[in-house]
């Protein structure tokens, strides 16, 4: 007996181990998955984070298959640009008018390039960034042509949106274009809604508006930022008078407002125009890159490399270079620290001739030559 369960004891261990038997064919090796992970952008993942941080939520469109956008028209509008990726059509709907535009549509062509997709159609050629929703380019509604930009994002809670903020902007009489006027300065926004405009200067340790240099004279202007209950846009109002509709773009830089400016002076004159505030930070090298700018009928390209700008003309092909100081406002003697600016200088050019470019995220700057009476929009390519 001992012997008979020893042999079988042997018998199992051989069949463990293969042996006894047929012999069965071995087994291919199993070779794992490769799992590729991919490599989130940091712009996205910057931008999410300033929207989530913001409590910003998207434009919620018709269906899956619309994007939907807010955009400032520099003409003093705003317009609610809505895109079907399926129909390949798009719908213009004025929200706010000074001019009594009508609503639009139609079809449209897309072509992207890496992050960037611009759609064109008659009279219609924005650039849509997808990683931050941020929409730039120009379009014509009616008999008004008009430089847009705006977001794909709408504020939730205004007390988010509470900071300090630089800012550069371009007005003008909507009866005929005239006494044209370019602000620029600080915005400080409190989370009760309340908010500061300091043209022409910063606000002090003891919060008063004061000028940056002795050649500005600082204005302060009181601006309460409040939701219509109508049309859920974000107003800013100047005691009972609305300043304009604030349209908030979550910029991997950190939060910027595009504030579609309209209301009438003292004099009842309408004044219309745009201004546009990036939250206040200082510039690095990160601004190096080539981008495309427009202003109204001037089509134009920067290319920005160290310490030099060489700006070229695409109308008439004339290119030139420029030098550039950051973080700074005014040049030589009068410049004075202030973070968020760079200028750029033409040494041909007379000493009050320069231009001040504010980037507002990684793929767009605002730019306004003192020379010139309009402020233009460049996209980093």
């Amino acid at each position: 007996m001992k012997n008979a369960l020893t042999f079988l004891a042997l018998s199992a261990a051989l069949s463990a181990c293969g042996g006894g038997g047929d012999h069965a064919a071995p087994e291919a090796p199993v070779t794992p998955p490769v799992v590729v992970t991919p490599v989130a952008d940091p712009v996205t993942v910057a931008s999410q984070a300033v929207a989530a941080q913001a409590g910003l939520a998207v434009i919620a469109g018709a269906n899956a298959d619309e994007t939907v956008y807010d955009v400032a028209a520099d003409i003093g509008d705003t317009w609610r640009i809505a895109f079907d990726s399926a129909k390949k059509t798009y719908v213009i709907r004025v929200l706010s008018t000074q001019f009594g535009l009508s609503d639009r549509s139609g079809s449209f062509s897309a072509v992207t390039v890496g992050n960037l997709t611009t759609y064109t159609a008659t009279d219609f050629s924005v650039t849509v960034d997808a990683r931050t929703r941020l929409l730039t380019g120009t379009v014509k509604l009616g008999s008004m042509n008009s430089n847009v930009s705006g977001s794909g994002y709408t504020a939730t809670d205004v007390a988010k949106l509470a900071g300090s903020y630089i800012f550069l902007g371009a007005m003008r009489n909507a009866s005929n274009g005239g006494d044209r006027f370019n602000p620029k300065g600080s915005l400080t926004v409190a989370a009760d809604g309340s908010a500061q405009l300091c043209n022409g200067g910063v606000f002090n340790a003891q919060g008063v508006c004061s000028a940056v240099s002795p050649q500005l004279e600082a204005e302060n202007a009181s601006l309460t930022l409040v939701k219509d209950a109508k049309n859920g846009l974000l107003v800013a109002r100047q005691g009972q008078q609305d300043f304009g509709i604030v349209h908030v773009h979550a910029g991997d830089r950190g939060l910027a407002l595009f504030i579609d400016r309209y209301s009438r002076n003292q004099q009842n004159v309408l004044r219309v125009g745009t201004i546009v505030a990036a939250k206040q930070q200082k510039i690095g090298t990160e601004i190096a890159g080539s981008y495309a700018c427009s202003a109204p009928g001037i089509s134009a390209k920067i290319e920005i490399a160290g310490s030099t700008a060489t700006l070229t003309n695409n109308t008439s092909g004339k290119t030139h270079a420029e030098t550039i100081t950051v973080n700074k406002l005014g040049l030589g003697a009068q410049a004075v620290d202030f973070d968020g600016i760079a200028v750029f200088k033409d040494p041909a050019d007379v000493p009050a001739d320069y231009s001040m470019f504010m980037p507002v995220s990684s793929s767009m700057a605002v730019e306004f030559s003192t020379d010139r009476t309009y402020m233009g929009t460049c996209l980093k390519k």
